[in-house]
């Protein structure tokens, strides 16, 4: 890697000294970035299938070398998270074989691209982007800030791709505009919940950019009330109310 984060990176792992921290705090920071970096990984198949999905519904050209820029991005992540979990373990950590079985399962229908665009790139690109810039914040070990500030950037890249391939979508096809206000607001109720799978973390684990339950429960009530629904209402109710008013108008001259 050659960009500046990579190389400040470096410095830091460079100068880490396990003999700093609890072994067994450490040993549960380098559990939690091995998850981190397969996650990231796993991100790399996602957006791989996500530019096919732009070429099989015709999304413009910018959309798809966004989204290639952005598997690109989850490359640069993975790495970094695999050398964080390799310095805290002192074992070298790497990817292993991702099952891509099924992956790309009705990747050529515009509405499920839609559908799982607003779970995974609007929703979840864009806590994802606020939690790693939280996360930044809180740590103090100097690899962990300079990873997690580089993926809270990039992730919040990769949320506005998705705001910006479902506005096109719902502008080529408005009868997506309901499903669209619909599906938000079910995935927004099921983000405020918590999801079922979120790790639990000890207050440890924030000098190495984990926040607990507790706390990412609470930034994620915040980013929904204050920053995800009013975006998804302001993205679907001008269109709706457009498509009301074409609706009236029409019935208005059959009549």
């Amino acid at each position: 890697m050659s960009d500046p984060t990579a190389a400040e990176l470096d410095r830091a792992l460079a100068a880490f000294d396990a003999a700093q921290f609890d072994p067994r705090v450490l040993r549960r920071a380098a559990e939690a970035w091995a998850t981190r970096a397969q996650n990231e990984h796993a991100s790399i198949a996602s957006f791989a299938r996500f530019s096919l999905g732009l070429l099989a519904v015709g999304a413009p050209p910018q959309l798809i070398a966004l989204a290639h820029r952005a598997a690109l991005d989850e490359i640069a992540h993975a790495q970094m998270a695999f050398a964080i979990a390799s310095a805290y373990s002192g074992t070298r950590l790497g990817p292993g074989s991702l099952d891509l079985a099924g992956a790309l399962d009705g990747n050529a229908d515009l509405g499920a691209l839609v559908e799982a665009t607003v779970l995974e790139g609007c929703v979840g690109e864009t806590l994802s982007a606020l939690e790693a810039r939280e996360e930044a914040g809180l740590a103090t070990e100097p690899a962990a800030r300079v990873a997690l500030a580089r993926i809270a950037d990039d992730e919040a890249r990769h949320a506005e791709l998705a705001w910006a391939f479902v506005r096109w979508a719902m502008e080529v096809e408005p009868g997506l505009v309901e499903p669209v206000g619909r599906q938000f607001r079910d995935v927004l109720a099921r983000a405020a919940a918590g999801p079922p799978e979120a790790r639990c973390f000890e207050p440890e684990l924030g000098a190495f950019g984990f926040l607990s339950r507790e706390a990412q429960s609470a930034l994620r009530r915040r980013a929904i009330g204050e920053v995800l629904a009013p975006a998804a209402e302001a993205m679907t109710k001008p269109t709706m109310d457009r498509a009301v008013t074409r609706s009236r108008g029409s019935v208005g001259a059959r009549e």
